[in-house]
């Protein structure tokens, strides 16, 4: 499940997913990332994983949105307490032109937005 956060900069798009995810939370995502698309130019990502538990359908969908999205991505800050997870996706930022993937721990939460907060559009 993707749950919206509020109370952040507007140029950030932030997003909790917990329990279990299916490719019905994507259509309550997708609209949100292409109005930050149209918004702001790009997307600044702030991501929060709690309990992760995605369906086959859920991580097609991931996948056809990081496809659609991934030119627009300039930042993801990553916020969870399952390193693997983190260590995977600061990798994939290593090797994805122009996208930067910072992790940080679930205690390091406002460290991670204000990194992104410094990060350009």
């Amino acid at each position: 499940m993707f749950t919206i956060i509020n109370g952040i900069p507007e140029d950030i798009l932030g997003v909790v997913i917990s329990g279990k995810t299916t490719e019905t939370d994507y259509d309550q995502l997708n609209p949100l990332l292409e109005k930050h698309k149209t918004m702001n130019g790009a997307i600044k990502l702030f991501v929060e994983i709690d309990n992760l538990d995605y369906t086959a359908k859920a991580m097609w969908e991931d996948f056809k949105a990081g496809l659609h999205y991934w030119q627009a991505i300039k930042s993801v800050a990553i916020v969870t307490d399952k390193k693997m997870l983190e260590n995977s996706l600061e990798a994939l930022g290593a090797v994805v032109p122009g996208m930067k993937i910072e992790g940080f721990s679930l205690d390091e939460r406002q460290k991670g937005l204000n990194w992104l907060k410094k990060q350009e559009n």
